[in-house]
């Protein structure tokens, strides 16, 4: 499964849940960003910068791979965060998938932290059982698939009642619903949003992002048909690139039933107002 881009996503939301997941203090106000190690022109899978200037900086890597050389690779951009940021502390931080991924190559151990993905993630559900973090790993979690099937509700029920902010549980559910569809290849879309339906809130009180609004969606769909108002459309566009311009909402108005269910498939997954202003224009001529 694909983890490093969402579980970059995931502590840039909040790097405080790295050290809570690692049972470690708190650096307090802190940025996950990208790393580049520019003398040898590689990326780091990301940068811990406490705003404290007398907290260290940690360099961070996910490794759910065996690979010989991923200590050395950490050593080597401590090196260079601490150039580039003028002698600060830097710390080195490995979270490898299981146990079997650690090379425990020396003397470097003594110089990188090293934590466990599986043991830590299985501790932290033990002790936290409600908390968000712990239902967004549950596709990586739970080895078997039916039980994962018949669950998958309860802990995306979870992400959406906890207290945390808007824009971090549209994260969490993004990636929740990723990890989902990724455990699931054999199921479409639409068999990933039925999965999850029952619990949602309506689409009017949430804002958790294109794959929280395709699944309410789901509730306005009848045997694969779609009859969407252009209010509810520009909706969603207002919902995921902030506005719609009047114009925009015109032509979206003067579109078929048949019209707006495809623009509804298309506006949850492009990119950007100007690939549905260009679909506008497909369909016109």
């Amino acid at each position: 499964m694909d983890t490093d881009k969402p579980l970059f996503r995931l502590f840039s939301a909040c790097p405080n849940w790295l050290f809570e997941l690692a049972g470690l203090p708190s650096p307090g106000a802190s940025e996950f960003r990208s790393f580049t190690v520019k003398a040898l022109e590689r990326r780091s899978d990301g940068l811990i910068v406490p705003q404290d200037t007398h907290e260290p900086l940690r360099i961070v890597e996910f490794e759910f791979r065996r690979d010989e050389g991923i200590y050395r690779r950490v050593v080597t951009e401590m090196i260079a965060a601490q150039e580039d940021f003028q002698g600060r502390m830097v710390h080195g931080m490995i979270f490898f998938g299981s146990r079997r991924h650690d090379p425990k190559t020396k003397p470097w151990t003594q110089l990188v932290q090293s934590f466990v993905m599986d043991d830590l993630l299985k501790d932290f559900q033990k002790k936290h059982p409600n908390h968000p973090l712990s239902a967004v790993f549950q596709p990586l979690l739970e080895t078997q698939a039916n039980v994962l099937e018949s669950t998958a509700v309860e802990h995306f029920r979870t992400i959406q009642q906890s207290s945390l902010s808007a824009r971090r549980k549209a994260v969490l559910t993004a990636i929740f619903v990723d990890w989902l569809e990724q455990r699931f290849p054999e199921k479409h879309k639409r068999e990933i949003e039925i999965m999850l339906l029952g619990e949602l809130p309506a689409l009017e009180e949430t804002q958790s992002g294109k794959d929280l609004i395709r699944i309410g969606l789901a509730r306005g769909r009848a045997e694969g048909e779609v009859q969407m108002r252009t209010a509810d459309i520009v909706k969603i566009i207002n919902l995921r690139f902030a506005t719609a311009p009047q114009s925009l909402q015109s032509r979206i108005g003067k579109l078929t039933p048949e019209q707006r269910a495809r623009l509804l498939e298309f506006v949850v997954t492009c990119q950007s107002l100007t690939e549905i202003r260009d679909w506008l224009k497909r369909e016109k001529k």
